[in-house]
C-alpha cells in the first residue's frame, strides 16, 4: 500500500468533506510505520487491502481499523466475554470517522477448543440458537405440509368463534388399554367421574350399558367417545372460559393427545397436541437442535 491517500486525487479539503455515512475515514494515521496517511474507505463494500511485506497493510486493518472499531463492540458484551477479547490500546490518529463495531479474524488459533468460532466467542451463537427455535417452522417431507400441534388455547378459540347459544361436547376418544376388556374401561371411567359415552353420535350412560350386559358384542365395531363435558358458549362468561380450559385439557390426556368437539347440530372436528403429521412423529424446534455440544444438534 502506498503511503499516500487512498485516492491521490483528492485534495485535503476534499477529503474532509467526504460523508462518514459512505465513507470511514481515517485522518493522520501514524501506527507503526504508517506515515501520517489519510484513508477514506467506501462503507457497504468488500475492500481488500493489498500490498507488499511491510507496507503497512496490518497496521491499517489490524492496529488502527480494528482497533478503534473494537472498542464499540466489546461494549456490548458480557463481562464474561471481555476477559477473552480484552480492550486494545487507542491508536495513534487523528481521527476516524464513520467507524461500526468492529470483528477481526486473524489467520491463527487464539483459543484451546478446537471448536470455538466467531459466533460462539462474540455469543452471537446463542441468539441465533434461541432465534431458529422459536421462528423455525417444521414441514413434512411426505406432503409438505407445515407440521403444527394444537393447544388447548386453539380449541377454545374455536368454539368460541361460534354464535353465542351455540351447545357443543367436548369429547375424547374412549382407548382401551392393553389388557383389559371395553366393560373394564367402562367401570374404570365411571369411578373416575365420567357418566356418558358417545356411541355413533348418540349419548348413552354407562350405567346403562353396564345394567345391560354383553357390553363387547353390543358395541364391538363402533367409533365410541368419552364425553367429557358440554355446554353452551358464552363469549363474556369467564366462569365458562377456564370450565371449557379445563374440559379441553382433561379431554387431551383421556385421549391420549386427540380432542373431538362435537358443536350440536354442526360440524365435528378433531385436535391432536401431537407434533405429527403424515404418520411421522417430529422434533419440535429447540435450542437443542442448533447446538454441536448436544446429541440432537451434533
Amino acid at each position: 500500500m502506498n503511503q499516500t491517500t487512498s485516492n491521490p486525487t483528492v485534495s485535503s479539503s476534499d477529503f474532509e468533506g467526504l460523508d462518514p455515512k459512505k465513507f470511514i475515514l481515517i485522518k493522520g494515521a501514524r501506527v507503526n510505520n504508517l506515515k501520517n496517511i489519510d484513508v477514506a474507505i467506501p462503507r457497504n463494500k468488500l475492500v481488500v487491502v493489498t500490498g507488499v511485506s511491510g507496507s503497512g497493510k496490518s497496521s491499517l486493518a489490524f492496529d488502527t481499523l480494528f482497533a478503534e472499531g473494537q472498542r464499540m463492540y466489546v461494549e456490548s458484551l458480557s463481562s464474561y466475554a471481555r476477559q477473552f477479547l480484552g480492550r486494545m490500546e487507542k491508536p495513534e490518529v487523528d481521527y476516524i470517522k464513520g467507524i461500526s463495531p468492529a470483528v477481526a479474524i486473524e489467520q491463527k488459533v487464539n483459543t484451546r477448543n478446537p471448536r470455538s468460532t466467531v459466533g460462539t466467542t462474540t455469543e452471537i451463537y446463542d441468539y441465533l440458537k434461541l432465534l431458529f427455535a422459536r421462528i423455525g417452522v417444521t414441514h413434512s417431507p411426505v406432503s409438505g405440509e407445515v407440521v403444527r400441534k394444537d393447544t388447548v388455547t386453539d380449541v377454545v378459540n374455536y368454539l368460541m368463534g361460534h354464535e353465542e347459544g351455540t351447545r357443543a361436547m367436548v369429547l375424547a376418544p374412549l382407548i382401551i388399554k392393553e389388557n383389559r376388556t371395553l366393560e373394564q374401561e367402562l367401570t374404570i371411567l365411571l369411578s373416575k367421574g365420567y357418566t356418558r359415552i358417545v356411541v355413533n353420535d348418540e349419548t348413552r350412560s354407562i350405567e346403562e350399558l353396564l345394567e345391560e350386559g354383553n357390553v363387547e358384542g353390543a358395541l364391538e365395531g363402533t367409533e365410541l367417545f368419552v364425553l367429557v363435558d358440554r355446554a353452551a358458549i358464552k363469549h363474556e362468561d369467564e366462569d365458562t372460559l377456564f370450565r371449557l380450559s379445563d374440559s379441553v385439557q382433561t379431554a387431551f390426556f383421556e385421549g391420549e393427545g386427540l380432542c373431538w368437539i362435537k358443536v350440536v347440530g354442526g360440524e365435528k372436528r378433531s385436535f391432536s397436541d401431537k407434533f405429527e403429521l403424515d404418520g411421522l412423529k417430529f422434533e419440535e424446534p429447540s435450542v437443542n437442535l442448533f447446538s454441536f455440544n448436544n446429541p440432537y444438534g451434533a
